[in-house]
């Protein structure tokens, strides 16, 4: 499967960078030790738990944790368990006899080896086995172990928040282990390897009854902000029904404010409340950010019902009340539901003005009606309609504008239903796949920031979720009891790489079918190239020799998995021979010189904060 690729001659400022060992110790468990209980009637049942450092089932490289497996068998027989990577690749197995009665009996592990790992159980003779659970099908229990590229990869030197290059949309109560109590926001966001976090205040939200209710000073923020360690993104959609023009109050729609100056009025009370969460809670972040509208384009229940005269006076009062009282505003827009239609809408609304009173351009990135795993960003064109929407910011607006992709989900196969046996392991890793391939392009193509969608799976639409939710449909958001899907880990593989950089280009030589994509670390020394190929079977197998260092020159590369795992290879003739399959391999190279001829640059894109 998919593989980083890291130059072994690479130097951090200061010292050679370790280079990875040949071979790798993985996943190591003790042998389980069974406790028996009393005899026990009924029928046959087995499942597995987990006990360690996190409770989303997401370890740190070589930390301990513990599998446990729950028997209940009225008659002898014995557990069948093995322990399978995200390639399906079984790395370690064994059986245990049972008497009969009610029995545990735990593994200690720990890993040396990152990534999405599956526990598959069975009683032999009665063949029970591990129940499904919430989203996660029947079979078996999933747990992941976070990658770690400290001795590989330069550390990035301190930066502002407002540098980071990934978001989250989704909420889980893993602390307190009850929705909707405590900290929603961490440790999801920090597991995940996403910065950025989308806050509610809206008028809707802050005064669904009449205008006074709002008071800044006092207005509840979510715990997770306290920390200083997320950047906010403060939406302003949702007009109440007493201050809209909608006909009744349950219109569908998003309908024009009664009043303009009384929005404007509301908006620089929420610049006022911004900027000083900012000051106390988050000084790491520069600037404030302000989506005003979502998905207003026609489909979404959020459509825009007034004309575009008074979507742009929307707009219009709104950058003016937040640039009132808050100095460090940026607002947003139109951040309509597919980048097709994103662009469109700048340059329809442009001659009205519209340009004038956003900072920064924000977008869902929908490439396509039902963006799923059975429909991939390549087929559906997603690098060709960011090149589009690149250039027509570069053409609208001033040079260097900002592009904020702020959702953009990958669900399972439309049609699709939770059962015990879906999602199959094929299509996990499809939705894997396509999950990070998606946001690659989107940065790789010129977008600054994207946000992942969904951090755990929800019932009313399928798949969407980085982590199984065990506890839907109770709760549907918010869960506090979740686990990793192989999305999340892969997802984890590409943040921690490339949550500092700066997109230098995409690769324009490239083979049939593949796709390449450079980024910048923060030392300004080192680049990750993202490589990958694809096709409509889904089963891409394509040899390209990926030049990174000068012709003539050789010397050895880090190679690591698609979850992180290192190992060694050799490069020739400046030259290293990579075979690119449907999930992504990440390149780090040195020598930016040679790089860049090979790159063709985003339209429109700048120096980042």
């Amino acid at each position: 499967m998919g593989a980083f690729v890291l130059a072994g001659t690479i130097q951090a400022p200061g010292a050679p960078l370790a280079v990875a060992p040949e071979g790798n110790s993985g996943l190591r468990c003790s042998s389980p030790r069974l406790v028996v209980e009393a005899r026990q009637t009924g029928s046959p049942s087995i499942d597995v738990s987990f006990n360690g450092e996190d409770k989303a089932r997401t370890f740190k490289l070589g930390s301990t944790f513990a599998i446990r497996f729950d028997a209940k068998s009225p008659a002898p027989d014995a557990i069948d368990w093995q322990i399978k990577d995200y390639a399906g690749t079984v790395v370690t197995s064994g059986a245990l006899s049972l008497p009969g009665g009610s029995a545990s009996a735990e593994l200690q592990c720990s890993s040396n080896s990152s990534g999405y790992f599956a526990v598959f159980a069975q009683l032999k003779n009665s063949g029970a086995t591990i129940p499904s659970e919430g989203s996660r099908p029947a079979g078996f229990a999933s747990f992941g172990v976070l990658p770690d590229y400290s001795h590989i990869v330069p550390s990035a030197p301190p930066g502002p928040l407002d540098r980071r290059r990934f978001g989250l949309q989704g909420t889980n109560y893993l602390e307190s282990g009850k929705c909707c109590d405590g900290n929603g926001l961490q440790p999801i966001n920090e597991l995940l390897g996403s910065s950025w976090v989308l806050d509610a205040r809206h008028q809707g939200k802050t005064e669904p009854k009449h205008s006074g209710q709002y008071d800044p000073g006092t207005y509840p923020l979510d715990v997770g902000f306290k920390q200083g360690s997320l950047a906010r993104i403060v939406t302003l959609n949702g007009i109440p029904p007493w201050a809209s023009t909608a006909p009744t109050p349950t219109s569908i729609g998003s309908y024009p404010p009664k009043s303009f100056d009384a929005f404007q009025s509301y908006t620089a009370l929420a610049g006022r409340d911004t900027e000083s969460v900012r000051r106390r809670y988050i000084p790491n972040q520069q600037k404030n950010y302000y989506q005003i509208t979502w998905e207003p384009d026609p489909g979404p229940p959020t459509h825009w019902v007034g004309s575009d005269s008074e979507f742009v006076s929307l707009y219009k009062a709104a950058w003016q009340g937040l640039h009132s009282t808050d100095p460090n505003a940026v607002v947003m827009g139109p951040a309509t539901s597919g980048l097709s239609a994103c662009g469109d809408w700048l340059k329809r609304l442009t001659p009205l003005g519209f340009t004038k009173y956003i900072d920064a351009v924000a977008c869902h990135g929908y490439y396509t009606l039902g963006a799923s795993s059975a429909k991939p960003p390549e087929s559906a064109g997603l690098p060709e309609q960011m090149q589009v929407l690149r250039k027509t910011i570069a053409t609208l607006l001033p040079p260097a504008t900002r592009l904020f992709i702020t959702e953009t989900g990958i669900a399972y196969p439309m049609g699709s239903k939770y059962s015990s046996t879906y999602p199959t392991a094929d299509v996990l890793m499809q939705h894997a796949e396509a999950v990070v391939r998606t946001h690659l392009i989107f940065l790789g193509e010129g977008a600054d920031i994207s946000f992942l969608f969904y951090s755990a799976d929800y019932s009313y639409e399928v798949g969407f979720g980085l982590y199984f939710n065990l506890s839907m449909p109770d709760p549907n958001f918010g869960s506090p009891n979740i686990s990793p899907k192989p999305a999340a880990m892969a997802v984890t593989a590409m943040t921690r790489l490339l949550g500092d950089s700066t997109t230098l280009g995409a690769l324009k030589a490239m083979p049939g079918g593949a796709y390449g994509y450079s980024f910048l670390l923060p030392d300004g020394s080192h680049a990750v190239t993202a490589l990958w190929a694809h096709n409509s079977s889904f089963d891409a197998n394509v040899t390209f020799p990926f030049q990174v260092d000068m012709p003539g020159s050789s010397g050895t590369v880090v190679v690591l998995d698609a979850m992180g795992n290192p190992t060694a290879m050799q490069y020739a003739d400046g030259r290293v021979r990579t075979t690119l399959s449907e999930m992504p391999i990440y390149v780090l190279s040195s020598n930016i010189r040679t790089l860049g001829p090979q790159l063709r640059t985003p339209e429109g894109y700048g120096t980042r904060p």
